[in-house]
């Protein structure tokens, strides 16, 4: 499904650039503003102010049009003239010849400039961030890399990364490299979000997502054919002006990252498990931040060179957000890669606009926010501890294999959604055979896949170690029409940790009767 998509958006895209280029073929005389800052992915964002006079001082008056960052002058005849550009309270002039069908003029407007040290310090920030990703790729390629959607997405993620980097090489190759990686990177966590996290029975939802996602990829195309062909942009701006409007408005309000965001705030919302308040408002904090990001220009309008490095941690925390929740990763990790990536993320806000880290209260006001939000995700992925305690309580009590099985699955049921619950304890690895394919455990990582199970219904296991023994027993989930959230999956482990050492002795009970038995 996803292959047709994809293969769909690019025929769209192919037909589009041609019909677009081939119908803007006779648009000339017009001038062609380019300011270069680096990061600038936005339609409309009206950076500078700029008009032409003549080589005597004369304001000409002509027809103008915002163009992705900068400027389209329009019926400019061949001559010498003289642009003015007004940006970040500084007034340049720029001296020009138009002598052909049309003109491109580049004009390199810095903004805040940063020393070479500065440079050097933010690029290793950025850096830091590339290992760091790296590091959480590494510890667990075997989970992403069983999953090519998402392996695909990591590299991705680490191309945006590198493209970070502040450098003086800037081209119009590089921008639109740049931008279609984030085209392509947004399209695949959607799609991918759609297909593994929700439930297929919400199909208007579904057709919506699809139709935002059109009228997106609409958007970004015309974006990357103007950057190429800006006569394009000319011929839209004098012929279909209203569909120009029509996107540019829609943008304000609908981009890649936020169709992410509708799609888990659907799921969020009509997940009836998610009722407890605590949990309600550390979940309500973790979003918060994500608006914050998300619209952080809105509160530093001035911070054009920061927009891009905002947007990058934005993909950065969807991405790792959908690996740990879709692939049932929970570990105490977690926590250090989120107050990790939250650390490098404000160092290098605060280095951004300080130029420095010596201010003590934005020191303090980063420790706490890390505190706080490290406590957030330990709250969300912990489970009510009375439940595993009471559980734990009832199944000391189990006097033989039959009732401590009979007795694990009411508790599984009573505290999770699921169609079916089985488990299996084991006696040797040939009994554990009969059930999955692989026995090659990892030390750390009770969750089983389904593709290693053998009995197609079950959706995933939970492995029962004790001691230096793998796998004493096996929990078989068999999920109802959606999936388990977090708190569900949590308390699944945090049951099979505490449980493992009484299943154990269940098995070591069983073992001694069979063999009292022939004796």
């Amino acid at each position: 499904m996803n292959k047709k998509i994809l293969l769909c958006i690019g025929v769209i895209s192919i037909f589009l650039v041609l019909v677009l280029k081939y119908d803007s073929r006779n648009e000339n005389n017009f001038v062609y503003i380019i300011p270069q800052i680096k990061y600038t992915e936005v339609l409309d964002r009206n950076i500078g102010e700029y008009s032409i006079f003549t080589l005597n001082g004369t304001h000409l008056d002509f027809k103008t049009k915002n163009f992705i960052s900068g400027k389209l002058f329009f019926n400019v005849p061949n001559g010498e003239y003289l642009l003015k550009i007004d940006y970040d309270n500084k007034v340049k002039y720029v001296p020009f010849v138009k002598n052909d069908t049309w003109k491109k003029i580049i004009i390199h407007l810095q903004g805040d400039i940063f020393s070479r040290n500065q440079k050097i310090v933010l690029n290793a920030v950025t850096l830091a961030l590339i290992i760091l990703n790296f590091n959480i790729y590494i510890k667990i390629k075997d989970h992403i890399k069983k999953d090519k959607v998402l392996n695909i997405s990591f590299f991705l993620l680490m191309a945006k990364l590198f493209f970070s980097i502040k450098g003086d090489i800037q081209n119009n190759f590089m921008v639109i490299t740049d931008f279609s990686i984030s085209f392509i990177l947004g399209c695949i966590l959607i799609l991918y979000v759609l297909n593994h996290m929700l439930d297929k029975k919400f199909k208007k939802m579904r057709i919506f997502v699809y139709i935002l996602l059109t009228l997106t990829l609409f958007h970004y195309i015309i974006i990357c054919v103007n950057l190429i062909f800006p006569e394009v942009y000319a011929h839209l701006s004098h012929h279909h002006e209203i569909i120009l409007i029509f996107l540019q408005g829609l943008y304000k309000f609908i981009n890649l990252r936020r169709i992410i965001l509708i799609i888990l705030l659907f799921n969020l919302i009509i997940n009836k498990k998610f009722a407890e308040f605590t949990n309600k408002f550390y979940w309500i904090a973790i979003i918060a931040v994500y608006f914050f990001l998300e619209f952080f220009y809105l509160l530093f309008p001035k911070a054009i060179n920061l927009y891009y490095f905002i947007r990058l941690i934005e993909y950065m925390c969807i991405y790792w957000g959908i690996c740990f929740v879709n692939l049932r990763i929970y570990n105490q990790n977690i926590n250090r890669v989120v107050r990790y990536i939250l650390g490098f993320t404000i160092s290098y806000i605060v280095l951004f606009y300080f130029k420095t880290l010596k201010e003590p209260f934005l020191i303090l006001f980063t420790i706490f926010i890390l505190d706080f939000y490290t406590e957030a995700l330990k709250k969300i992925m912990v489970f009510k501890d009375k439940n595993i305690e009471k559980a734990y309580n009832k199944l000391c009590l189990a006097q033989n294999e039959l009732e401590f099985k009979e007795e694990l699955k009411k508790e599984i049921q009573k505290n999770i959604n699921i169609k079916s619950v089985n488990i299996k304890l084991f006696f040797n690895n040939e009994a554990i055979k009969e059930y999955i394919y692989e026995l090659d455990f990892l030390e750390d990582d009770l969750y089983i896949e389904k593709d290693n199970i053998k009995d197609e219904k079950y959706s995933f296991g939970i492995r029962l170690a004790f001691n230096k023994n793998p796998c004493v027993g096996i929990i078989f989930i068999e999920e109802g029409s959606t999936s388990l959230n977090v708190e569900e999956i949590r308390y699944l482990f945090k049951l099979a940790e505490n449980i493992s050492s009484i299943a154990s002795n269940i098995r070591l009970n069983s073992i001694y009767k069979e063999i009292s038995f022939y004796d």
